[in-house]
């Protein structure tokens, strides 16, 4: 059984547009991923720390298949969320049901894409979560190969380092810089509480401009 990072544990009672929006008051403007990038099954939230992986595409197939990713496996750990960037190639399904089922039992809790991901309905049964940016049944073998693992890649126009905090819900994906995860919960747990007292009074049928300028939330 995984222990909870307790941080992970309050940031899972959040959502990403708080997120977002304190790490945008930090002066971080771009931890929101790509808009395409969405969640595809029911598993619709994750949270863990970055493991980063980066393909490219290729012509033929690997010459030992698959190597630089059955590598990176060995180096996965519990609570993981695996991010792979795919330099932008959208021929072929860069995840799907096995390598899922692999990153599970290393304690993997979701991957994140900026490319596609086959075997939807089966990764979906095992509450696995996917973020991509669509599906295809089309095989990588010969098209895109991992080239690197366990580096700083770009997934989604966002920077992301190995370790960086992971949070995806039904809006989409924030990944949050390591030495601001702390502060960025904080403050977003803060604004959480603004933003309930808001719609409370908003409920209640104050005037948004005045609700407004009593707490500068909306």
């Amino acid at each position: 059984m995984q222990v909870v990072d307790p941080l992970f544990a309050r940031l899972a009672r959040l959502h990403t547009a708080l997120v977002s929006d304190v790490l945008d008051a930090l002066g971080h403007r771009t931890g929101a991923m790509d808009f395409r990038i969405r969640a595809l099954g029911r598993t619709r939230q994750v949270v863990g720390r970055a493991f980063t992986l980066a393909s490219a595409s290729v012509e033929e197939p690997e010459r030992v298949p698959y190597e630089k990713l059955l590598a990176a496996y060995r180096h996965m750990s519990p609570r993981d969320v695996v991010v792979l960037a795919t330099d932008g190639e959208l021929q072929s399904g860069v995840w799907g049901e096995l390598l899922s089922t692999a990153a599970r039992a290393r304690g993997a809790l979701g991957a994140v894409t900026d490319g596609l991901t086959r075997d939807l309905e089966q990764i979906d049964l095992m509450g696995f979560a996917v973020f991509a940016r669509g599906t295809s049944p089309t095989d990588s073998a010969g098209r895109q190969a991992v080239q690197a693992f366990g580096e700083r890649i770009v997934c989604g126009g966002v920077d992301v380092h190995p370790g960086d905090v992971v949070f995806g819900d039904a809006a989409g994906v924030v990944v949050i810089p390591s030495a601001l995860a702390d502060e960025a919960v904080g403050l977003a747990e803060e604004k959480h509480r603004g933003e309930s007292v808001v719609r409370a009074e908003l409920e209640r049928g104050d005037d948004p401009a005045e609700v407004f300028a009593r707490y500068g939330i909306l």
